[in-house]
């Protein structure tokens, strides 16, 4: 229970130090939305708005024949056929080049005029039907230029304009309702009534695009979908800067849909009135044929009426001739349609309709044989005769017209047994009539068939007339439900979800850059970052922003200088002891560069201002920089006096002109060998004169992560002050000062973080070290200062 306690402690205490962490840096964040909201209100200002326009059509079906569309209504009904597929079929019918290129066409939909704004000429705004000006091509047939066209002109008063090329070259002044030539095509801007003087000045681009481009353009932007897969509705939807031009492209692609669907239905009646014209063209030479042997059979008998002299035995005949009449007609369309079929063997060509015949299965064959051949037909307009759909429509058709001709054979074979029974009844009324003479016989077989050539005559002409009004009255597949329009609110740009947009990728990309600085950040910044390395920490040196090299001052209030004090206060307690005097404390560090001089100068003051006699001593005999970095005028140091047994230690000691209880000793000439130097018994000497003379000694070293001189001397401390820089050392380099911890080969060792950025800032200070010399390091003053913006990226 206590370790969940723990747990949940730290969770929220994670969870405070992020959010501390991204909240500091709220100048960033604010910065950030405010560039974000900046760059998404210049997109919004000078992108064009999108509209959408919407239309729906209901798809009506063909009305069936007969049992077949019994048949095919039941299959819908359960699921099986018809319904999604037909509306898919539709679809695709909506979205053809055919019927594209003649909205195209009829829209002028391939010339574009754009607007340029009047201040920036950033925004170019399509005018549509609001144009100053009119567009007219002089080549007859430009609308299907293979290749685009674009120019721009500048009006300069109501009868002229500047005409400039693609690549923005002026071409000249040229005037309105007068041709020009731009890409060695010729044009003609007509002004209109809207052309007026607040024009003058403005820009214009003319775009004229090839016609495959622009019906290109138009299947990519129109959709076309089902409502729901239970009504037969389909919704038509296409985005663009117009709403009026949306609307007519909408509006044209029903009208044309309705005008495919209407010539579609009209091929077969056109069809079947040709057929008609032509048998009626034939029979109308057969019956004047017939007519003129009647005329010359009375003239040759010296016949008047032979009709009133047979007219009781025509009376009795009636009903027998008439019979024998309709089974003589039915087997000549019987015989029309087989001869018409034999002549045109092929799948292409459609099948006449309506001739009268009786044979109801025929009928409906015939229909659904026209049906695939229309399919057939459309199919090949945008694919070959090798498609597969293509292919098995020619399968359907050839043996449906094999089931036709079949059905044609057995009909004209019932008819004919039907047509000999009424004629062997009609030879009993023959019979009785043996008694006229044989002239008036054969007159009688004369106006029999004349009788049947009129009356087939008759026939077909009223079939030519019931086709002709079956053509005018033909209306297309497509209801209209609702015409084209749009709620006039723009799809794109979505504003208020770009702003949102904006304001999310202000804050997410200064969070990103912090996350991944953080996540990339391997250096040391607090004591913190000493716990999984387990090394005791003694306390935090804040970053010197300042350019003195003294701090701890013994009046200053400032924070830097009270960290030394609660330094100095944490060193007394660890030192507390019987020890009185010659309190040695040994200041190193991993690497040159973290301010080890800098700490070992200012903690002697700081301990020298409590009225502790003290001195601090240059040790770093590789890369002296002790007399530099305090601006001393002194020679003669350690290295000397380990070499030179003449000297004495009060020969090598220089006061503090600003301290008096504060005195330095330097390190010296540079010796060849400083390790052999650092063994020598001279320097034991040393440090037994200091001990009985100081209360502190404060000795600057060399860094332990570079050589060994700071480890053979560290016999000599009471403690060593570990000095790790802030935002320089990496955390990875905390392995020599945790391995030496363990191993003990510094005495009482506390690690001093120097140069924390209390207020989260990370920039330079004016002290360091420089690497040159020696063994690959130097002391030396950092004296340039950073950029305010070099500055604000350090910080975060």
């Amino acid at each position: 229970m206590i370790d969940s306690i723990e747990q949940d402690q730290d969770s929220s205490i994670n969870l405070r130090e992020i959010l501390e962490k991204y909240l500091f840096h709220w100048k960033w964040f604010a910065t950030g939305s405010i560039i974000s909201l900046a760059v998404a209100f210049i997109y919004l200002r000078y992108t064009v708005s999108t509209y959408e326009s919407h239309a729906s059509v209901l798809i009506k079906e063909d009305e069936k024949v007969g049992s077949l569309g019994k048949d095919m209504e039941m299959l819908k009904n359960l699921g099986i056929s018809g319904g999604s597929q037909d509306l898919e079929n539709e679809i695709e019918i909506f979205k053809s080049r055919t019927i594209l290129e003649r909205v195209a066409k009829e829209l002028e939909l391939n010339k574009t005029i754009l607007a340029r704004g009047t201040k920036t000429g950033i925004q170019a705004i399509e005018l549509y039907d609001k144009t100053p000006f009119d567009l007219e091509y002089v080549q007859a047939d430009s609308l299907l230029f293979p290749k685009s066209i674009a120019f721009r002109i500048v009006i300069k008063t109501s009868s002229t304009f500047q005409l400039i090329d693609e690549q923005g070259n002026p071409q000249g002044t040229c005037r309105f309702g007068r041709a020009f030539k731009i890409q060695g095509e010729p044009f003609k801007l007509q002004k209109n009534w809207r052309l007026n003087a607040s024009y003058f000045g403005r820009k214009f681009d003319v775009i004229i695009s090839s016609l495959n481009e622009t019906v290109n353009d138009l299947q990519k932007n129109l959709v076309i979908e089902s409502v729901s897969k239970d009504a037969d509705v389909l919704s038509i939807s296409i985005k663009g800067p117009v709403i009026q031009k949306n609307n007519d492209i909408i509006n044209e692609l029903i009208r044309q849909h309705e005008l495919d669907g209407i010539e579609d239905k009209n091929e077969v009646a056109k069809n079947t009135s040709k057929f008609i014209n032509e048998r009626m063209a034939f029979i109308a030479e057969e019956l004047s044929d017939v007519e003129l042997a009647g005329q010359d059979f009375k003239s040759t008998n010296n016949l008047v009426d032979v009709e009133k002299d047979a007219a009781s035995y025509l009376e009795k005949q009636g009903y027998s001739e008439k019979a024998v009449t309709d089974a003589s007609i039915q087997l000549s369309l019987a015989e029309y349609m087989n001869q018409y079929i034999q002549k045109h063997e092929g799948v292409s060509d459609l099948l006449p309709t309506n001739l009268g015949l009786q044979d109801v299965s025929l009928i409906e064959m015939t229909n659904e044989y026209n049906k695939l051949v229309l399919e057939r037909n459309k199919l090949l307009v945008n694919s070959s005769e090798r498609n597969p759909n293509v292919q098995k429509l020619e399968g359907q058709l050839s043996a449906l017209k094999s089931s036709i001709k079949e059905s044609l054979g057995n009909f004209k074979y019932t008819t004919s047994l039907q047509l000999n029974k009424l004629k062997a009844k009609e030879n009993v009324y023959n019979s009785r009539i043996n008694s006229l003479p044989q002239f008036e016989r054969e007159y009688r077989d004369i106006l029999r068939q004349q009788q049947i050539k009129e009356t087939l005559y008759l026939y077909l002409l009223e079939k030519r007339e019931e086709n002709e009004i079956a053509l005018a009255a033909t209306v297309g597949s497509t209801k209209v439900i609702d015409y084209a329009y749009s709620d006039e609110k723009p799809v794109s740009p979505k504003r208020k979800i770009i702003y949102l947009g904006a304001l999310l990728i202000g804050l997410i990309i200064p969070a990103g850059i912090i996350y991944i600085k953080d996540l990339l950040d391997n250096k040391v910044h607090g004591l913190k970052d000493l716990e999984p390395f387990k090394l005791p920490g003694i306390g935090e040196i804040p970053l010197n922003e300042g350019e003195e090299t003294i701090v701890a001052t013994k009046h200053g209030n400032t924070g830097i200088a009270e960290a030394f004090r609660l330094l100095r206060t944490n060193i007394n307690f660890m030192l507390t002891g019987d020890q009185v005097k010659g309190k040695t404390i040994f200041v190193t560090s991993t690497v040159a560069s973290e301010g080890k001089t800098f700490i070992s100068i200012n903690l002697a003051h700081s301990i020298a201002h409590s009225g502790k006699k003290t001195v601090v001593i240059g040790l770093d005999l590789r890369a002296p920089k002790f007399k530099q970095y305090l601006g001393l005028d002194i020679k003669e140091g350690v290295s000397n006096f380990i070499v030179n047994e003449s000297l004495q230690v009060s020969d090598i000691i220089h006061r503090d002109e600003t301290n008096e209880h504060l005195d330095y000793i330097i390190s010296g000439d540079i010796p060849p060998n400083p390790s052999e130097l650092l063994l020598r018994e001279r320097l034991e000497d040393l440090f037994t004169y200091l001990k009985s003379t100081y209360d502190f000694i404060v000795v600057d070293t060399a860094p332990v992560g570079l050589v060994a001189d700071s480890i053979h001397s560290n016999k000599f401390a009471d403690m060593t002050l570990y000095v790790v820089r802030a935002n320089f050392l990496d955390k990875r380099m905390l392995n020599i000062a945790s391995t030496i911890y363990k191993e003990q080969k510094l005495g009482n060792m506390a690690v001093l973080i120097n140069g924390t950025d209390l207020k989260g800032k990370a920039y330079g200070y004016g002290y360091g070290y420089g690497y040159g010399y020696g063994y690959g390091y130097g002391y030396g003053r950092q004296e340039e200062s950073k950029s305010f913006w070099k500055k604000l990226i350090n910080r975060s």
